[in-house]
């Protein structure tokens, strides 16, 4: 498969993921998630495996996070390798009925983050290896 080829592919899977979190579909999300993969959350908070990723997508989905719209934009797509894509994303969340606690969001109310996925590609395509989410403080004066 061309670099072109693989990032439609990538392309495609990340719009799964934005159209997954706004049904609020945890399966859905964690579909091309690693059996094996690793997750940071904004918090810092780190889990491994498509289960626990899967499990804690599920919690916020009917939890702070229940009802919100996730906007996500691909900033970059770099293959260093033929089989692995580092992918920078920025990700606009709103309508949620809470934030966790150490979470803010500017007095917009978009909680904005930094994701990073680091994706592999293997005999049956590409999988999401890591997921590291981290929330955009709002600038001090």
């Amino acid at each position: 498969m061309s670099s072109t080829a693989d990032e439609e592919t990538i392309l495609a899977i990340v719009a799964d993921q934005q159209k997954a979190w706004n049904r609020g579909d945890a399966e859905r999300f964690g579909v091309r998630f690693h059996e094996e993969g690793s997750f940071t959350n904004i918090l810092g908070d780190v889990f491994h495996g498509r289960t626990a990723f899967i499990e804690r997508h599920d919690f916020i989905f009917r939890t702070v996070f229940h009802g919100s719209n996730a906007a996500l934009s691909i900033r970059r797509i770099h293959l260093p390798v033929d089989d692995a894509a580092i992918v920078d994303i920025d990700s606009a969340l709103t309508g949620y009925a809470g934030l966790p606690a150490g979470a803010s969001a500017p007095a917009d109310g978009i909680l904005r983050t930094s994701l990073l996925e680091v994706f592999i590609k293997n005999g049956d395509g590409w999988w999401i290896a890591a997921f590291h989410n981290v929330d955009i403080k709002p600038r001090r004066a």
